[in-house]
């Protein structure tokens, strides 16, 4: 799924760059056409070399844009590393002009450089002269994309806020009455039967993380917040099964402050509790989350449970990845992994 979704992303990229260039690609031969046959001869050989000519160049020209583009001034707009753009931009243009070079003077079939009677001296200036444009060029369009990008990301994430304020409104007399009918049930059992109490604390711990409003307006928490919020639903669903569930934990973070989409964890751990097969002491609930220098990642897998399955539309793991998009853009990861008999997830975040 996620290298269907790399390559369609690929394919709407690369086809407007494709369909722009073609246009101004058969403008210009149109250009030439007008100024005469000799004009089209000397730019672009005989009749036989005319559709082979323009369709190689077509492409060749679309790929050197997609790679500036995607691959090199865009992450450079994102991250304003210049070091890493004058690498990329050296190593890029050396080899596409040695490329050059190698088609239009060693090659055995008569090139426009011979046809125009170009020296290696005009050529290097030509190519140098090319390559600035295009930098120039590749940078504004990148600088532009972003932009657009971004204003998308912000529009988006105010219809999401605007929302869940709308259902904030909708139920913010519910959970006072949940609330105090928990808190009345709690001080009524905490005499008679602890363990019933401390399952009521418990849940309304995690029902009033999960109602209260949000902090930011990213739909962001801190971290300490979001894995104490897991803890207390594994501890809810541990209490619900006699402590029987088989889960295996592990939390290495340098920076319990950092923030990360708020209830993205619970989730996955929420989906594993309804589809997994928790009682294998061979194939536990593998959860592992880290913070390292920045570096957010989190695991969890578990067997699935056999014979009947629940229906599940989705909707969880798609929000899931949505969100991701759009506040990380590319600086994240989603990948799911899943057979007959395990159910993999894996969360990536450079924060």
């Amino acid at each position: 799924m996620d290298g269907y979704f790399r390559l369609m992303m690929f394919w709407r990229r690369y086809r407007i760059i494709l369909i722009t260039y073609s246009v101004f690609a058969l403008l210009i031969f149109y250009a030439a056409w007008l100024e005469g046959p000799k004009t089209v001869y000397q730019r672009y050989g005989n009749k036989s070399e005319w559709i082979p000519g323009i369709v190689f160049g077509i492409f060749k020209v679309s790929v050197i844009y997609y790679i500036l583009i995607y691959q090199i001034a865009l992450p450079f707009v994102r991250l304003n590393n210049w070091k890493t753009l004058l690498f990329k931009l050296v190593c890029f243009f050396t080899a596409l002009t040695l490329l050059e070079y190698i088609m239009e003077f060693r090659m055995g079939d008569p090139t426009i450089a011979r046809r125009m009677n170009t020296s290696l001296q005009e050529f290097i200036i030509w190519e140098i002269a090319i390559a600035c444009f295009m930098i120039l060029f590749t940078i504004a369009i990148a600088v532009y994309i972003e932009l657009t990008q971004k204003k998308a990301r912000e529009s988006e994430l105010e219809k999401q806020k605007l929302s869940a304020e709308l259902a904030a409104i909708r139920y913010q007399i519910n959970p006072h009455f949940l609330f105090n009918s928990l808190s009345l049930i709690f001080t009524k059992s905490v005499k008679e039967n602890m363990e019933v109490a401390n399952a009521v604390a418990l849940l309304s711990e995690v029902m009033r993380y999960a109602l209260e409003p949000e902090e930011d307006g990213q739909g962001k928490a801190t971290l300490s917040k979001e894995i104490e919020h897991m803890n207390n639903v594994i501890a809810m669903n541990q209490m619900r099964y006699n402590n029987a569930l088989r889960i295996e934990s592990l939390i290495d973070v340098d920076n319990y402050l950092a923030r990360i989409p708020r209830l993205m964890l619970i989730t996955l751990v929420e989906n594993a509790f309804k589809h997994g097969d928790l009682n294998d002491s061979d194939n536990p609930l593998d959860i592992k989350l880290s913070l390292k220098q920045g570096g957010f990642k989190f695991y969890i897998g578990n067997r699935i449970k056999p014979g009947f399955k629940e229906l599940s539309s989705g909707i969880g793991l798609d929000n899931i990845r949505h969100r991701l998009a759009l506040l990380y853009g590319s600086n994240q990861s989603f990948d799911i992994r899943q057979d007959d008999r395990f159910f993999i997830a894996e969360i990536k975040i450079d924060l």
